[in-house]
């Protein structure tokens, strides 16, 4: 049996804009430090009713769409009581707004959150674990986008599956797509190694395949995608003419295979239950569409990073 997948992974990297703006958690859009009804409730007072705004427009905005309308309520609805998408970053904990190309800022915060204006990364004195952890955080975006029709899956000699098909009304960062959601990214600085190490969490929710079974119908299937694995941010050291210890260059990132696991459901009926059963299968192009994306960041990282010394501590 064949089974080919190429998942087409196009990634926005967004730089942060001088923006002044506090932390928030989104979808909280009465800023009480909490995501639950009241929030839709509190943004429909705002819209409709002419209720006091508590300042946070980039909170009121759940679904990320650079605009707070009636869409950021129903999409809390869905999150809340009917197993819709997670709101995208910052939420769960109070952050920055990571896809920050909109004109809405946050003049007050979360409770519970930070009001230090949010921005670009100062680049500090030396390199330390937390500031490289920033930089890996704000980098990787949290959402990668499926283009439309991104692959034709050969199950077998008579059926075959298409990824994302574009006559679905499927949207990923305001344009056709399917989004896989970065949930989670920490990092352990590895000195003796001489590399990062970053764990990182994600899932692609009713991602539509469609499935032709090769008997005369097509059957969409929803799947859902649960993915976890460590990426290695490999690096060189050097020493400076004052003979401190400084990054010379960030090498290609890579994954460690061995770290990756999926879990993959799809409803649709018994069509899309054969699905679940290849999900090992998805796991190399996953791997090397997350390898492709990275790459993009090593250009900006090693632009902002070759040469600063590390901090004292961490060797």
């Amino acid at each position: 049996m064949r089974y080919k997948i190429i998942l087409v992974l196009v990634v926005s990297m967004l730089s942060a804009r001088q923006a002044r703006s506090a932390q928030f958690i989104r979808g909280d859009a009465n800023l009480d430090g909490q995501v639950d009804i009241s929030d839709p409730v509190a943004l429909l007072g705002i819209l409709f009713l002419g209720n006091p705004d508590p300042g946070c427009a980039d909170a009121q905005d759940a679904n990320d769409s650079g605009e707070t309308d009636i869409s950021d309520a129903v999409f809390m609805l869905a999150y809340l009581f009917s197993g819709g998408r997670l709101p995208p970053a910052p939420f769960g904990e109070c952050g920055c707004d990571e896809t920050d190309d909109d004109a809405l800022d946050c003049g007050a915060p979360s409770d519970g959150c930070s009001s230090d204006p949010c921005g670009p990364i100062e680049i500090p004195a030396c390199i330390d674990q937390e500031f490289l952890t920033k930089m890996i955080r704000r980098e990787v975006p949290p959402t990668i986008c499926i283009e439309p029709d991104a692959a034709v899956i050969e199950v077998t000699d008579t059926m075959t599956a298409t990824i994302c098909p574009s006559d679905e009304d499927t949207m990923c960062e305001g344009k056709p797509g399917c989004p896989v959601a970065v949930t989670e990214i920490t990092a352990v600085l590895d000195m003796e190694n001489e590399q990062l190490i970053g764990h990182m969490e994600g899932n692609v929710q009713s991602l539509t395949i469609r499935v032709d079974s090769g008997f005369g119908g097509d059957t969409n299937c929803q799947v859902d995608i649960d993915f976890s694995g460590d990426m290695i941010v490999p690096f060189t050291t050097g020493f400076d003419d004052d003979d401190n210890l400084i990054l010379v260059e960030i090498l290609p990132i890579v994954f460690d295979r061995d770290s990756v696991e999926i879990d993959l459901s799809a409803q649709g009926g018994f069509i899309c239950s054969l699905l679940a059963g290849f999900q090992d299968l998805f796991i190399e192009d996953l791997i090397s569409q997350l390898e492709t994306a990275a790459g993009d960041l090593l250009f900006g990282l090693n632009v902002e990073l070759a040469g600063l010394p590390f901090c004292a501590q961490d060797f």
